[in-house]
Protein backbone atom coordinates (compact mmCIF):
# COMPACT_ATOMS: atom_id res chain seq x y z
CA UNK A 1 0.00 0.00 0.00
CA UNK A 2 1.22 3.56 -1.06
CA UNK A 3 2.16 5.68 2.29
CA UNK A 4 -0.19 9.12 2.42
CA UNK A 5 1.41 11.94 1.35
CA UNK A 6 2.12 14.58 4.30
CA UNK A 7 2.90 17.60 4.93
CA UNK A 8 3.55 19.42 8.66
CA UNK A 9 1.33 22.65 8.57
CA UNK A 10 2.86 25.73 10.64
CA UNK A 11 1.80 27.92 12.89
CA UNK A 12 0.77 31.83 10.98
CA UNK A 13 -1.13 32.92 13.46
CA UNK A 14 -0.77 32.58 17.35
CA UNK A 15 -3.89 33.60 18.94
CA UNK A 16 -3.43 36.10 21.94
CA UNK A 17 -5.72 34.90 24.45
CA UNK A 18 -7.71 31.63 25.93
CA UNK A 19 -11.28 33.19 24.97
CA UNK A 20 -9.71 33.38 21.31
CA UNK A 21 -8.56 29.96 20.91
CA UNK A 22 -11.50 28.83 22.08
CA UNK A 23 -13.60 27.56 19.22
CA UNK A 24 -12.23 29.54 15.89
CA UNK A 25 -14.04 27.81 12.70
CA UNK A 26 -15.02 29.09 8.65
CA UNK A 27 -12.13 30.60 8.02
CA UNK A 28 -12.37 32.57 4.42
CA UNK A 29 -10.51 34.86 2.53
CA UNK A 30 -11.75 38.73 2.70
CA UNK A 31 -11.09 41.95 1.60
CA UNK A 32 -11.36 45.05 4.54
CA UNK A 33 -10.96 48.36 3.21
CA UNK A 34 -8.97 47.28 0.40
CA UNK A 35 -6.56 45.27 1.87
CA UNK A 36 -6.78 41.75 1.52
CA UNK A 37 -6.54 38.95 4.41
CA UNK A 38 -8.71 36.06 6.18
CA UNK A 39 -11.87 36.32 8.37
CA UNK A 40 -12.75 33.40 11.03
CA UNK A 41 -15.81 33.18 13.79
CA UNK A 42 -14.97 32.30 17.14
CA UNK A 43 -18.28 30.69 17.97
CA UNK A 44 -17.83 31.17 21.63
CA UNK A 45 -15.37 32.76 23.88
CA UNK A 46 -15.69 30.07 26.28
CA UNK A 47 -17.50 26.95 27.56
CA UNK A 48 -20.40 29.12 29.30
CA UNK A 49 -20.20 32.17 26.75
CA UNK A 50 -23.32 32.57 24.80
CA UNK A 51 -21.17 35.55 22.54
CA UNK A 52 -18.33 35.27 20.25
CA UNK A 53 -16.25 37.26 17.78
CA UNK A 54 -15.23 37.72 14.10
CA UNK A 55 -11.70 37.84 13.55
CA UNK A 56 -10.01 39.41 10.42
CA UNK A 57 -6.34 38.69 9.71
CA UNK A 58 -5.11 41.16 7.23
CA UNK A 59 -1.72 40.02 4.97
CA UNK A 60 0.20 42.81 6.30
CA UNK A 61 0.04 41.42 10.05
CA UNK A 62 -2.95 43.69 11.43
CA UNK A 63 -5.09 41.51 13.52
CA UNK A 64 -8.76 42.84 14.56
CA UNK A 65 -11.15 41.18 16.77
CA UNK A 66 -14.74 42.33 16.36
CA UNK A 67 -16.79 41.67 19.23
CA UNK A 68 -20.35 39.56 18.98
CA UNK A 69 -23.46 39.81 21.36
CA UNK A 70 -24.13 36.70 20.71
CA UNK A 71 -22.91 33.46 19.08
CA UNK A 72 -22.00 33.57 15.24
CA UNK A 73 -21.76 30.05 13.31
CA UNK A 74 -20.93 31.63 9.65
CA UNK A 75 -19.84 34.32 7.90
CA UNK A 76 -19.30 34.98 3.67
CA UNK A 77 -18.27 37.78 1.78
CA UNK A 78 -20.27 39.74 -0.14
CA UNK A 79 -20.53 42.41 -3.04
CA UNK A 80 -20.97 45.66 -0.81
CA UNK A 81 -17.36 46.56 0.59
CA UNK A 82 -16.57 45.74 4.39
CA UNK A 83 -19.97 44.28 4.87
CA UNK A 84 -20.84 40.42 5.53
CA UNK A 85 -23.19 38.02 5.97
CA UNK A 86 -23.33 36.53 8.95
CA UNK A 87 -25.44 33.60 10.70
CA UNK A 88 -25.90 34.34 14.41
CA UNK A 89 -27.32 32.17 16.97
CA UNK A 90 -30.67 31.70 15.28
CA UNK A 91 -30.91 34.68 12.91
CA UNK A 92 -28.66 35.50 9.50
CA UNK A 93 -28.02 39.34 9.14
CA UNK A 94 -25.73 41.70 7.44
CA UNK A 95 -22.28 43.09 9.65
CA UNK A 96 -20.55 46.37 9.17
CA UNK A 97 -17.06 45.54 9.95
CA UNK A 98 -16.35 49.45 9.79
CA UNK A 99 -19.38 50.20 12.55
CA UNK A 100 -19.33 45.85 13.74
CA UNK A 101 -22.87 46.81 13.44
CA UNK A 102 -25.51 43.59 12.95
CA UNK A 103 -28.79 43.69 10.84
CA UNK A 104 -30.56 40.60 11.21
CA UNK A 105 -32.54 39.54 7.86
CA UNK A 106 -34.52 36.80 9.16
CA UNK A 107 -35.06 34.12 12.06
CA UNK A 108 -34.69 30.97 11.78
CA UNK A 109 -37.90 30.30 14.14
CA UNK A 110 -36.48 27.89 16.14
CA UNK A 111 -37.40 27.54 19.81
CA UNK A 112 -35.11 24.98 20.91
CA UNK A 113 -32.69 26.57 23.63
CA UNK A 114 -30.02 24.25 22.47
CA UNK A 115 -29.68 24.51 18.87
CA UNK A 116 -27.47 27.43 17.39
CA UNK A 117 -26.20 28.41 13.31
CA UNK A 118 -23.51 26.59 13.23
CA UNK A 119 -21.76 26.04 9.34
CA UNK A 120 -22.68 27.01 5.99
CA UNK A 121 -22.07 27.13 2.08
CA UNK A 122 -22.90 29.85 -0.52
CA UNK A 123 -25.05 28.29 -3.29
CA UNK A 124 -23.42 29.12 -6.35
CA UNK A 125 -24.43 32.06 -7.72
CA UNK A 126 -24.45 33.91 -4.75
CA UNK A 127 -28.13 34.62 -4.14
CA UNK A 128 -28.83 32.03 -1.95
CA UNK A 129 -27.53 30.35 0.77
CA UNK A 130 -27.53 26.80 2.88
CA UNK A 131 -26.68 26.32 6.72
CA UNK A 132 -26.97 24.51 9.26
CA UNK A 133 -27.75 24.19 13.22
CA UNK A 134 -26.00 22.08 16.16
CA UNK A 135 -27.09 20.72 19.34
CA UNK A 136 -24.41 22.80 21.69
CA UNK A 137 -24.97 19.25 23.67
CA UNK A 138 -24.18 17.69 20.72
CA UNK A 139 -26.23 14.38 21.98
CA UNK A 140 -29.86 14.56 20.20
CA UNK A 141 -31.03 15.38 16.66
CA UNK A 142 -32.50 18.72 17.01
CA UNK A 143 -30.28 20.17 14.40
CA UNK A 144 -31.57 21.34 11.11
CA UNK A 145 -30.47 22.35 7.64
CA UNK A 146 -31.50 25.56 6.03
CA UNK A 147 -31.95 27.16 2.82
CA UNK A 148 -31.98 30.98 2.61
CA UNK A 149 -32.62 32.63 -0.19
CA UNK A 150 -32.12 36.73 -0.51
CA UNK A 151 -34.63 37.40 -3.44
CA UNK A 152 -37.54 37.30 -0.36
CA UNK A 153 -35.40 36.58 2.50
CA UNK A 154 -37.32 33.61 2.94
CA UNK A 155 -35.98 30.51 4.84
CA UNK A 156 -37.05 26.80 4.51
CA UNK A 157 -35.92 23.82 6.15
CA UNK A 158 -34.08 20.93 3.86
CA UNK A 159 -33.42 18.15 6.65
CA UNK A 160 -34.13 17.49 9.99
CA UNK A 161 -32.63 15.26 12.39
CA UNK A 162 -29.05 16.15 12.15
CA UNK A 163 -26.84 16.85 15.12
CA UNK A 164 -24.28 19.23 14.34
CA UNK A 165 -24.29 20.50 10.74
CA UNK A 166 -20.92 21.61 9.89
CA UNK A 167 -18.51 21.43 6.39
CA UNK A 168 -20.28 22.03 3.19
CA UNK A 169 -19.55 22.22 -0.66
CA UNK A 170 -21.71 22.24 -3.87
CA UNK A 171 -21.07 20.66 -7.07
CA UNK A 172 -23.07 21.24 -10.60
CA UNK A 173 -23.74 18.10 -12.91
CA UNK A 174 -26.03 17.63 -16.20
CA UNK A 175 -28.83 17.62 -13.63
CA UNK A 176 -27.92 20.56 -11.59
CA UNK A 177 -26.89 20.83 -8.15
CA UNK A 178 -24.96 19.04 -6.02
CA UNK A 179 -25.03 19.37 -2.24
CA UNK A 180 -22.42 17.74 0.02
CA UNK A 181 -22.72 17.86 3.94
CA UNK A 182 -21.17 16.86 6.71
CA UNK A 183 -23.23 16.16 10.45
CA UNK A 184 -20.14 15.60 12.46
CA UNK A 185 -21.64 13.17 15.22
CA UNK A 186 -22.63 10.39 12.28
CA UNK A 187 -18.67 10.85 10.42
CA UNK A 188 -19.94 11.58 7.20
CA UNK A 189 -20.17 13.20 4.29
CA UNK A 190 -23.50 12.93 2.73
CA UNK A 191 -24.88 14.11 -0.84
CA UNK A 192 -27.87 15.73 -2.08
CA UNK A 193 -29.57 16.41 -5.23
CA UNK A 194 -30.76 20.50 -4.40
CA UNK A 195 -33.62 21.68 -6.23
CA UNK A 196 -33.57 25.73 -5.39
CA UNK A 197 -36.68 26.01 -7.17
CA UNK A 198 -38.23 23.82 -5.08
CA UNK A 199 -36.53 24.49 -1.81
CA UNK A 200 -35.93 20.65 -1.16
CA UNK A 201 -33.14 18.22 -1.37
CA UNK A 202 -33.47 14.62 -2.62
CA UNK A 203 -31.30 11.70 -3.60
CA UNK A 204 -29.74 11.28 -0.50
CA UNK A 205 -26.39 9.00 -0.31
CA UNK A 206 -23.54 8.88 1.60
CA UNK A 207 -20.15 9.14 -0.43
CA UNK A 208 -17.62 9.86 2.56
CA UNK A 209 -16.86 7.31 5.89
CA UNK A 210 -14.98 8.66 8.34
CA UNK A 211 -16.19 5.79 10.68
CA UNK A 212 -12.90 3.93 11.17
CA UNK A 213 -10.45 7.59 11.40
CA UNK A 214 -9.58 9.25 14.65
CA UNK A 215 -11.73 12.32 15.64
CA UNK A 216 -14.54 14.02 13.82
CA UNK A 217 -15.29 15.32 10.57
CA UNK A 218 -15.79 18.96 10.74
CA UNK A 219 -15.42 21.53 8.45
CA UNK A 220 -14.77 21.03 4.34
CA UNK A 221 -13.53 22.97 1.73
CA UNK A 222 -13.99 22.38 -2.51
CA UNK A 223 -10.86 21.47 -4.41
CA UNK A 224 -12.41 22.23 -7.43
CA UNK A 225 -10.95 18.78 -8.72
CA UNK A 226 -13.47 16.20 -7.55
CA UNK A 227 -11.55 16.30 -4.58
CA UNK A 228 -12.65 17.79 -0.50
CA UNK A 229 -10.27 18.71 2.58
CA UNK A 230 -11.54 17.36 5.30
CA UNK A 231 -10.67 18.83 8.61
CA UNK A 232 -10.74 16.17 11.86
CA UNK A 233 -11.61 17.91 15.32
CA UNK A 234 -10.21 14.75 17.63
CA UNK A 235 -10.77 14.46 21.25
CA UNK A 236 -8.02 12.59 21.89
CA UNK A 237 -4.48 13.52 23.16
CA UNK A 238 -2.66 13.16 20.39
CA UNK A 239 0.39 15.01 18.95
CA UNK A 240 -0.96 16.55 15.82
CA UNK A 241 -4.29 17.42 14.31
CA UNK A 242 -5.10 16.43 10.80
CA UNK A 243 -6.52 17.33 7.31
CA UNK A 244 -7.44 14.74 4.74
CA UNK A 245 -8.04 15.23 1.02
CA UNK A 246 -10.41 12.86 -0.24
CA UNK A 247 -11.87 11.65 -3.89
CA UNK A 248 -14.89 12.03 -3.94
CA UNK A 249 -15.90 9.25 -6.48
CA UNK A 250 -13.20 6.36 -4.85
CA UNK A 251 -13.69 7.71 -1.66
CA UNK A 252 -9.92 7.23 -0.64
CA UNK A 253 -7.57 9.25 0.64
CA UNK A 254 -5.22 11.53 -1.57
CA UNK A 255 -3.05 13.14 0.89
CA UNK A 256 -2.87 14.77 4.44
CA UNK A 257 -1.61 17.73 6.69
CA UNK A 258 -0.48 17.99 10.25
CA UNK A 259 -0.61 20.24 12.77
CA UNK A 260 2.04 19.97 15.56
CA UNK A 261 0.27 20.62 19.15
CA UNK A 262 -2.91 20.70 18.29
CA UNK A 263 -5.39 18.38 17.90
CA UNK A 264 -8.86 19.77 17.63
CA UNK A 265 -8.66 21.14 13.78
CA UNK A 266 -12.18 22.62 12.57
CA UNK A 267 -12.23 24.35 9.41
CA UNK A 268 -9.26 24.20 6.14
CA UNK A 269 -9.43 27.17 3.68
CA UNK A 270 -7.36 27.53 0.23
CA UNK A 271 -5.63 30.88 -0.35
CA UNK A 272 -3.39 32.06 -2.97
CA UNK A 273 -0.55 33.90 -1.47
CA UNK A 274 2.61 35.02 -2.33
CA UNK A 275 2.19 33.74 -5.60
CA UNK A 276 1.09 29.79 -3.99
CA UNK A 277 -1.63 27.90 -3.07
CA UNK A 278 -1.42 27.22 0.52
CA UNK A 279 -3.88 25.27 2.88
CA UNK A 280 -5.27 27.41 5.91
CA UNK A 281 -6.26 25.32 8.68
CA UNK A 282 -7.79 27.32 12.58
CA UNK A 283 -8.14 24.83 15.52
CA UNK A 284 -9.58 25.18 18.84
CA UNK A 285 -9.18 24.57 22.16
CA UNK A 286 -13.13 23.85 23.11
CA UNK A 287 -13.63 20.80 25.68
CA UNK A 288 -10.00 20.42 26.34
CA UNK A 289 -9.18 19.34 29.77
CA UNK A 290 -6.46 20.86 31.65
CA UNK A 291 -4.10 18.44 31.56
CA UNK A 292 -4.04 18.35 28.00
CA UNK A 293 -3.74 21.66 27.22
CA UNK A 294 -0.40 21.25 28.94
CA UNK A 295 0.94 18.89 25.74
CA UNK A 296 -0.95 21.00 23.28
CA UNK A 297 0.88 24.29 23.00
CA UNK A 298 -0.41 25.09 19.86
CA UNK A 299 -4.05 24.51 20.23
CA UNK A 300 -6.70 27.07 18.93
CA UNK A 301 -3.86 28.60 16.63
CA UNK A 302 -4.62 29.30 12.89
CA UNK A 303 -1.78 27.25 10.87
CA UNK A 304 -0.89 27.22 7.03
CA UNK A 305 0.94 24.98 5.22
CA UNK A 306 2.22 24.29 1.50
CA UNK A 307 0.62 22.59 -1.60
CA UNK A 308 1.10 20.72 -4.67
CA UNK A 309 -2.24 22.81 -5.97
CA UNK A 310 -1.28 24.85 -9.11
CA UNK A 311 -4.41 27.40 -8.73
CA UNK A 312 -7.83 27.10 -6.70
CA UNK A 313 -11.24 27.17 -7.74
CA UNK A 314 -13.59 30.73 -7.69
CA UNK A 315 -14.63 31.38 -4.69
CA UNK A 316 -18.53 32.48 -4.49
CA UNK A 317 -19.87 35.80 -2.89
CA UNK A 318 -22.89 36.54 -1.67
CA UNK A 319 -24.74 39.22 -4.00
CA UNK A 320 -26.70 41.33 -1.91
CA UNK A 321 -26.89 44.04 -4.14
CA UNK A 322 -28.16 42.20 -7.23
Amino acid sequence: MTALRSTIATVFHSQSSDADRFLPEGPRSVVVEGRPGIAWVNIQTATDSTRGDIHVRLWDGEHRAHVQPARPGFWFPTDRPNTLLVGMEKQVGTLNLTTNTFTALADIGDPNPRTIINDGEIVPGGRAIVFGTKDVRFAFPVAKLYLFTLDDRRLSVLAEGQLCSNGKCFAQDANGLVLYDIDTPHRNVVRYRLDLAGRAVSEKSEVLSFRDEPGFPDGMVDVGDGTVIVAYYNPEPVPAGRAVRYDLKTGKAVEEWLTPGSPRVTCPLLVEHEGRVRLVLTTATEGMPAEMRGSCPSAGDLFWAETNLERISSSEIVQLSS
